[in-house]
């Protein structure tokens, strides 16, 4: 029994994660119709996939640069300096120079700045490369 509720488990979660996938990736439904298709041909509904079938649609999501949230221990506040990259990685999304607009991408680049991907943990130091890193690229394509 306990084996049928850990694939039950597993499928919840999957499912979960393909929503949010979606939702950050900024699919349409018939764009995401056409991701399941490329993933799965044949279907076009992540409900109507088998487990391994989950696990396929996951890795092409993650292929399109989705990449799923890391659990937190502690939640801590966002610090300003934080924000301001926020701001300037909206405005650099707003001129389609950043396709995905999420706090997970940003951390991404934060991450190849500065060794750090927790943007809760960047040091004012390190807030600042990324933040200087993001208007030189503003200034660029403005």
């Amino acid at each position: 029994m306990s084996e049928v509720s850990n694939d039950r488990e597993y499928r919840r979660r999957a499912l979960a994660k393909i929503h949010i996938a979606k939702k950050e990736l900024g699919l349409s439904d018939a764009d995401y119709r056409d991701v399941v298709r490329s993933a799965v041909p044949g279907k076009e509904s992540a409900a109507d996939l088998t487990d391994d079938e989950l696990r396929m649609l996951l890795d092409r999501l993650a292929e399109l640069g989705w990449r799923p949230r890391l659990p937190r221990v502690v939640e801590r506040p966002m610090p300003p300096m934080v924000w301001k990259a926020r701001e300037l990685w909206l405005h650099l999304h707003r001129q389609e120079k950043v396709h995905n607009p999420s706090w997970a991408a940003l951390g991404r680049f934060a991450k190849r700045m500065t060794g750090v991907g927790d943007l809760r943990r960047l040091s004012v130091k390190q807030a600042t490369v990324v933040i200087e890193a993001l208007k030189q690229w503003l200034e660029r394509v403005e």
